[in-house]
């Protein structure tokens, strides 16, 4: 049988320093806010993975509408079943389509934008 071990560490996680203001020109002031070693960390490998999870997210949802568009045309054209949106915005294949396009659109530049990201610090 294993055995393991509880500490209680005394300082917590995620500690926020204090925060420091500082004057800037016009009487405006300026908040700094500095984040501990681990916390910045972890925001930052977030940052860096955010395109990444939406493009996962993005592809797929293209996908639905595109399918969502053609069962509307299909529809219309009598090849299928009653399409279940009959009034409104999204009653129409034109949205159905042209979201698909869009949402691809979207996916396709945060992933060249994530690639050109990623180069930026290998080069350096």
């Amino acid at each position: 049988m294993g055995a393991f071990r509880v500490g209680i560490t005394e300082r917590p996680a995620a500690v926020i320093e204090r925060a420091a203001v500082r004057r800037i020109s016009g009487g405006a002031a300026k908040l700094n806010v500095r984040l501990p070693g681990e916390l910045a960390g972890a925001l930052l490998t977030l940052g860096r993975q955010l395109p990444n999870i939406l493009v996962a997210l993005l592809t797929p949802a293209s996908l639905v509408a595109f399918v969502m568009g053609l069962w509307r045309v299909s529809a219309d054209l009598d090849w299928a079943g009653a399409f279940p949106i009959t009034e409104g915005f999204f009653s129409h294949w034109q949205v159905w389509i042209a979201l698909a396009i869009g949402l691809k659109m979207l996916s396709s530049s945060l992933l060249a934008w994530e690639g050109r990201t990623r180069k930026i610090p290998e080069e350096n």
